[in-house]
């Protein structure tokens, strides 16, 4: 059987790529952001060991332009192609599955993706689309499938695994019941580096200070809190697996020892926290990885991590810490469910900046309820929190409704939402009716990013060169010009349409 797992290029009007793959949010970057889709990657994987063909098929990656990526997936004529789904794409995906379809009709075409697991009907309404993948444990459910599909002629009416919503023809569709909530993560495979041509993600990264790096197989799918309301890791229909701490070890020493990676995201919803946390550094020390020139990071909540797992990860050359602060009004975080407060926040980034870690910060704005004065409290919180040292980077994006999450419920039922127009929801602009102007969202993504050329925030960063570690350096001069790029880039994408 020969399946494509494959992400086309989507160029917008202004000629920027949608950045779909491992993307909680999807965006359009001029200079794009390659980021390795761990689950679909470790799906090519397994199904590559049961036999099939498998073509990793990301033309983003590959730098192909729609037309010649179409082109050549059509003749090689694939049995399978499976596509990843959210909102700002899904009417682009229901145009290309309907062309596709037409050009190769035995093709049976399956759409993943948190959008269309929670609105399938929707997908199979819209296109000829075949199956309709709701798990987000998609290489558990592509690896029961695909060889049900080559054995069972009568699939279409006779398959029974549970999670998926299949098209028995043009207008009748069925369900297979819910899907497995918890699976072994263990089970699914370290993915195949080679297959999935993993330097072409290597580089283009600002998660990343040295290079060539890469996201390790996430130890937790997809996040043990769950509640943040914007979230799509939220809801009802999930909750989270884990991986072993051996088995992530056993990965990161290959990904070091094997293919020469400086830099490991582990790109979990959160990351382990208390006693696995520390039994992965201190297996890191063990195998002597933080003596090989690799660092390694992985995302977090604000009171997940205590001093002394602080002092653990940063002695196993823990260097990136990518924490959401999202807002720093009591009220919005309550509102969010985020679950700690401004105070908490800063008490954690001075343990982490303590032991020479880099935070990165994550902030929204534009909530339909955003004051004023609760957008100017949190740009003033973060600018002094950069000043201060207590974070290194930061990422402003706009709070956009995706993927039938609690908060785009709660826009269409408060009536706020502007438009219905999937393609509006690409995080380019406001699309809720807000308390004040959306200009005023747009000048408060000036001032956060304005920092980085801060003289106050450069002083800070020289400064930190007196510590005499390697990454102080690396960060300035080396990291530097590849920030204030990507932060140009930032801008322009979130406020040149206001």
């Amino acid at each position: 059987m020969k399946v494509a797992i494959s992400y086309p290029p989507i160029v917008n009007a202004r000629g920027q790529v949608a950045m779909v793959s491992q993307n909680r949010n999807v965006q359009y970057f001029k200079i794009p952001t390659f980021l390795l889709p761990i689950v679909h990657a470790q799906a090519a994987t397994w199904l590559r060991d049961l036999g099939c063909e498998v073509r990793w098929d990301d033309g983003n990656a590959q730098r192909k332009s729609f037309e010649t990526w179409y082109e050549e997936l059509v003749a090689w004529r694939p049995d399978v192609v499976v596509f990843e789904s959210t909102t700002p794409v899904m009417k682009f995906y229901w145009r290309l599955v309907g062309r596709l379809k037409n050009d190769l009709p035995k093709t049976v075409v399956i759409m993943t993706g948190y959008h269309s697991m929670r609105q399938p009907e929707e997908t199979l309404r819209a296109c000829a689309v075949d199956v309709v993948v709701q798990s987000n444990h998609v290489d558990f459910v592509l690896r029961r499938l695909l060889p049900y599909l080559g054995e069972q002629a009568d699939w279409r009416t006779a398959c029974t695994i549970e999670g998926l919503f299949i098209r028995v023809d043009e207008n009748v569709w069925r369900s297979t019941g819910t899907f497995k909530r918890v699976e072994d993560l263990n089970l699914s495979p370290d993915i195949d580096r080679d297959l999935v041509s993993w330097r072409r993600y290597a580089f283009e990264n600002g998660n990343f200070l040295r290079t060539p790096g890469t996201y390790a197989t996430s130890v937790i799918r997809d996040c043990t809190f769950g509640k943040c309301t914007f979230c799509r890791y939220n809801g009802p229909d999930l909750t989270f697996s884990v991986r072993s701490v051996e088995r992530s070890l056993d990965e990161y020493q290959r990904l070091i020892e094997e293919y020469g990676v400086r830099e490991i995201f582990d790109d979990s919803g959160v990351w382990y926290r208390g006693e696995q946390a520390r039994a992965f550094a201190r297996g890191i020390l063990d195998r002597g990885l933080h003596r090989r020139g690799c660092y390694f990071g992985f995302n977090t909540r604000f009171g997940y991590m205590d001093e002394e797992t602080v002092a653990l990860l940063a002695k196993a050359n823990f260097r990136f810490v990518l924490v959401g602060l999202e807002a720093a009004d009591e009220e919005t975080l309550l509102r969010l469910h985020k679950g700690y407060l401004p105070h908490q926040a800063y008490r954690n980034l001075e343990v982490f900046t303590r032991y020479g870690l880099h935070p990165h910060l994550t902030i929204m704005v534009g909530y339909y309820w955003q004051t004023a004065a609760q957008l100017e409290l949190t740009v003033r919180t973060v600018r002094d929190l950069m000043l201060k040292g207590l974070a290194r980077t930061l990422q402003v994006t706009l709070c956009t409704p995706l993927d039938f999450t609690p908060y785009h419920l709660e826009c269409q039922e408060a009536g706020v939402l502007l438009t219905d127009d999937y393609d509006a929801f690409d995080m380019s602009k406001l699309i809720v009716r807000t308390p004040i102007p959306h200009e005023a969202y747009y000048q408060a993504i000036r001032d956060l990013y304005g920092v980085a050329t801060d003289p106050r925030f450069v002083a800070r960063q020289l400064r930190y060169l007196t510590s005499g570690r390697a990454r102080d350096w690396e960060f300035l001069f080396r990291y530097g010009w590849r920030a204030l790029r990507r932060v140009r880039n930032h801008v322009y994408n979130l406020t040149s349409n206001g």
